[in-house]
């Protein structure tokens, strides 16, 4: 009796560890523009962009592999690489971010946001050892502001329910007529600065599905799916 109580225990004090190390997702995400979106006249109001406190930098990919949390994949593992083509040839979209990585299934307590940015003319994602600039000089924070295309965070949480959580900030030059200008001086000064445009939604989600989500300046489509056994 005693044996089968202390095997009891053993398994039950073993059991979160084997849940965990099996229960891994790949999130891909892919963010794209709209070049010709459909304004119809309608005015955007310039919104205010705040930075979310204690986001997850993605890791850059790793040669060893393993489970490493937050590390981006590989293109080649993918599973929307033809998504991705198909925004590359079209006329009326453009790829902004895709990617994709690796995170072990969290409950809501315990999740964390990711965060996702893409600056012009640098890489569409910041990586967790490209972040730290406590070194630089303070204009620099100036500089990255200034060219921001995209930038945000997504949450994949578990539960009952799967949800994704996302919380993007689009900064996009607009015609002025398209504009809510904030002052009489930017409408005499003929102000070019780019909109802050914001998308947040939260949605249940399926595994392996592809879901899209649609706003009329960009869109996201994302798929969340168990990690494959040797990856």
């Amino acid at each position: 009796m005693n044996h089968i109580k202390f095997s009891l225990l053993v398994f039950l004090f073993a059991f979160p560890h084997i849940v965990s190390a099996a229960s891994w997702y790949q999130v891909e995400i892919v963010v794209f523009d709209r070049l010709n979106p459909d304004l119809d006249g309608e005015q955007w109001q310039n919104e205010v962009f705040t930075v979310r406190n204690n986001m997850v930098e993605l890791q850059a990919a790793d040669s060893a592999g393993g489970l490493v949390p937050y590390m981006v994949l590989g293109k080649a593992r993918n599973r929307l690489n033809g998504v991705q083509r198909v925004f590359k040839l079209s006329s009326q979209y453009r790829p902004l971010i895709h990617l994709s990585w690796q995170q072990p299934a969290t409950q809501r307590k315990q999740s964390r946001y990711v965060h996702l940015q893409r600056l012009d003319g640098a890489p569409s994602i910041p990586l967790a050892e490209t972040s730290n600039l406590d070194d630089e000089p303070e204009f620099i924070d100036e500089l990255i502001q200034l060219n921001r295309v995209i930038d945000g965070s997504i949450r994949i949480r578990s539960g009952f329910y799967l949800h994704a959580d996302i919380d993007l900030s689009y900064f996009k030059d607009l015609p002025a007529e398209n504009k809510v200008l904030r002052t009489s001086e930017e409408s005499f000064s003929g102000n070019t600065d780019k909109t802050v445009i914001k998308f947040k939604e939260t949605r249940k989600i399926k595994l392996n599905e592809i879901h899209y989500f649609d706003h009329p300046m960009f869109g996201v489509i994302l798929q969340v799916s168990r990690l494959r056994s040797g990856d």
